[in-house]
């Protein structure tokens, strides 16, 4: 199916059993999971009553069908909603340690390394 990316902003979002995701507020190319090549990704804004508003990234081929001002995704309600609940307590780490990045200079290598056993000073300072 041919998408054109720009006519589904501001569309809703709706799963695999119709029920309504978000708002897509913009779209983005983002590296895909596997392969580190840029992918188109629908930006949805994902707001529920007394928790926080959220950005969800879903890629554009999982789209089954648009109408009108629906756009429904090949997503199941409990994926969704496990894939919510993990980038929320992402996001909450960042709120409550926003200086702390998961980063720490290797010697030896360039700076900026990625800390992949969560082995830093840092992290091991905060969790003890």
């Amino acid at each position: 199916m041919k998408i054109n990316p720009n006519k589904l902003i501001s569309k809703i979002a709706a799963d695999k059993e119709s029920k309504k995701m978000g708002k897509i507020i913009r779209i983005e190319r983002l590296p895909g999971k596997t392969i580190k090549k840029l992918k188109p990704y629908a930006m949805i804004f994902v707001t529920k009553r007394f928790k926080k508003k959220l950005v969800f990234p879903l890629e554009l081929d999982r789209i089954t069908k648009i109408e009108g001002t629906y756009v429904w995704f090949d997503i199941s309600t409990e994926d969704f909603e496990k894939e919510v609940k993990r980038l929320r307590e992402i996001q909450t780490e960042q709120d409550i340690y926003p200086e702390d990045t998961g980063m720490f200079q290797i010697e030896g290598t360039k700076k900026g390394a990625m800390d992949f056993f969560n082995l830093g000073h840092r992290r091991k300072e905060r969790k003890r």
